[in-house]
């Protein structure tokens, strides 16, 4: 499966225009510039970060598509907290939790809570201007599964159609709530991330949103996390199809596979071409989506692959600092650690592929 078309959108990038695109190696199979930088995807307004794997840049995918969205509720549904702490500038966080703003459709004698969104420029500076709010995370998000699947069962156990009612009331609960408090904060978008399981809020997430953004590293693992997450998706047997028996439930379809940690070749006269490392996991991954291509949202498959360099030193700057990597700019230097850190001149080319990813899905 060719990948040419892939590598040709990365050389289109930094093409000014038509013409100076006309003198590239890549122009003669494409000749159309503003189409291949065109994505042709459906505009959604409610996405998850996800794949079933830890490590691969979920948080940091998150917190700088909410930055570029200017208008978005982001809600952290992994118990680790990395983009609640990105949100919050690494300080702590009071109030009211997506924990505790789920845990009322679980438990009905609980009562809902009134304040839930807050807002990113109270704790993080370069969100000043933006209508960005957040849903911080909580440790007790490694329970939520356990209390979920108790609530589920004890909900089976209601007789008659009642049942019914009950368990799309809990699977519904993320979308009811992104209902209530995009209202209250005045947007349409919402961006989520997920943790590395599927149990519990990802389960209830993956009914809330339209579609899915499945960041996957260029090792096997992360290619391997991806086939999993398809079969859940797809696998009558195993938990999101199982429970949803009889019910009345949305089901996301795939939007975006963003292939992170991309290493490009050094050869002569190779601009802007992968190495051999990243080639090769952009096969295989294109591979996989277009075997499964009735997931995703249009039929063709280089249209779901975005490659996203590694981030190296920006992006331990954008981390350790809560800094989007689009407010960084080269030669600026922090101390991390007690070390000297700069910026360099790749951060622009980071720069360019997160916009990219933003102006093709909203």
């Amino acid at each position: 499966m060719s990948i040419n078309k892939i590598i040709a959108r990365q050389a289109a990038y930094y093409a000014h225009d038509a013409q100076q695109w006309n003198n590239s190696p890549h122009a003669l199979q494409f000749p159309h510039y503003a189409s291949l930088l065109d994505l042709q995807l459906p505009k959604h307004n409610r996405y998850a970060i996800c794949n079933l794997r830890g490590g691969i840049g979920k948080s940091t995918l998150t917190f700088n598509l909410a930055h570029g969205a200017n208008d978005v509720l982001a809600v952290d549904t992994c118990p680790q907290g990395n983009s609640s702490s990105f949100f919050s500038s690494g300080g702590g966080v009071s109030g009211t939790t997506i924990y505790d703003a789920l845990l009322p459709y679980l438990l009905p004698r609980m009562s809902f809570p009134s304040n839930i969104a807050q807002k990113v420029k109270t704790f993080n500076p370069y969100f000043d201007g933006l209508n960005v709010h957040f849903v911080p995370s909580s440790p007790n998000l490694y329970e939520f599964p356990s209390i979920m699947e108790s609530a589920l069962s004890q909900a089976r156990g209601i007789p008659g159609v009642a049942n019914i009612k009950a368990r799309e009331q809990i699977l519904n609960s993320m979308r009811d709530l992104l209902d209530r408090e995009t209202k209250k904060v005045d947007t349409k978008k919402v961006l989520i991330d997920t943790s590395p399981f599927f149990s519990g809020a990802t389960h209830l997430t993956w009914h809330a949103v339209d579609s899915l953004i499945v960041p996957v590293r260029t090792d096997q693992q992360s290619v391997n996390s991806l086939q999993l997450l398809i079969d859940i998706l797809t696998d009558s047997g195993r938990s999101f199809l199982r429970s949803q028996d009889n019910l009345s439930l949305s089901s996301p379809k795939i939007q975006m596979v963003v292939v992170t940690h991309c290493g490009w070749s050094t050869r002569s006269g190779a601009k802007h071409e992968p190495n051999n490392q990243t080639k090769i996991y952009l096969e295989k991954v294109r591979e996989i989506v277009a075997t499964n291509i009735h997931l995703f949202t249009t039929n063709d498959p280089d249209n779901h692959i975005v490659p996203l360099d590694d981030f190296l030193g920006s992006g331990r700057i954008s981390s350790a600092k809560s800094i989007p990597i689009k407010c960084l700019k080269p030669q600026q230097s922090f101390t991390i650690s007690g070390q000297q850190v700069t910026v360099n001149a790749s951060v622009e080319k980071c720069q360019k592929q997160l916009a990219f990813i933003t102006k093709n899905i909203w």
